[in-house]
């Protein structure tokens, strides 16, 4: 009897390891994983909209001059290009605006050679490499030298609002006022304000002006206050 008991134990134990066994699945079959040499489509190199690192694909236009462009405190860096009955924004540093000024004339032929910087529709922009007119090269170079830093003058006024600056995204970040003075403010600043600063508003304010850095071509003559502090119907506020 102790004989057969201990058989039944060894047959139960074994049934048991092999129902275990049994439940234990292999890893499912599938594609294989995409490691850094491994299969998968890759995005071309340079593609419009791709990384800012690394290779990008250079482009060549041809086409007329139409205008510079500045930025929003006027100081010119970009250009457009008729080409092929397609408008580009050829953006370059704004160190390089009187070499670029001198050369591109209004209606003159010019060659571009950049790199796309937006994807998908809308209006065409290229960061410039290179450009021929007037029979004369620019490459894009940095500054010859860094700007020596210089103490900044410290301006106090006061003056009516006579418009609002938006950037790209529509957002509020200056008010002009009279006197061709263009007061900076972060959006989310301008945002706090809302109507208190409303077109004809009476608003004093203090801040440092912004210095014209070397090589950069003002597209207006504009002075430009990032504000330390504003006034607005008797209230100062601190601008931070």
């Amino acid at each position: 009897m102790k004989k057969l008991a201990m058989a039944v134990l060894a047959i139960s134990a074994l049934t048991c390891s092999f129902n275990a066994f049994a439940q234990i699945q292999g890893p499912v079959a599938g594609p294989p994983l995409a490691g850094p040499a491994g299969p998968g489509p890759r995005p071309p190199l340079g593609a419009h909209g791709s990384n800012t690192h690394g290779l990008l694909a250079v482009n060549t236009l041809q086409g007329k001059f139409v205008k510079l462009q500045g930025n929003d405190d006027f100081v010119i860096d970009g250009f457009y290009i008729l080409s092929s009955a397609d408008s580009v924004l050829v953006k370059f540093p704004s160190h390089m605006g009187t070499q670029v000024s001198a050369i591109a004339k209004q209606n003159g032929q010019v060659t571009v050679s950049g790199v796309y910087e937006n994807a998908g529709p809308g209006p065409k922009e290229m960061r410039l490499v290179s450009m021929t007119a007037s029979g004369k090269t620019l490459t894009e170079t940095p500054p010859a030298s860094l700007p020596e830093p210089s103490q900044q003058s410290v301006v106090t006024g006061t003056g009516k609002v006579t418009s609002v600056q938006t950037d790209r995204e529509g957002r509020i970040n200056g008010l002009f006022v009279d006197n061709k003075t263009i007061l900076r403010l972060p959006p989310h600043v301008a945002t706090q304000l809302g109507n208190s600063a409303a077109k004809g508003t009476l608003i004093s304010f203090s801040g440092s002006v912004r210095e014209k850095q070397q090589g950069e071509v003002m597209l207006e003559d504009y002075k430009v206050v990032r504000c330390s502090t504003i006034t607005v119907n008797g209230q100062q506020y601190l601008v931070r």
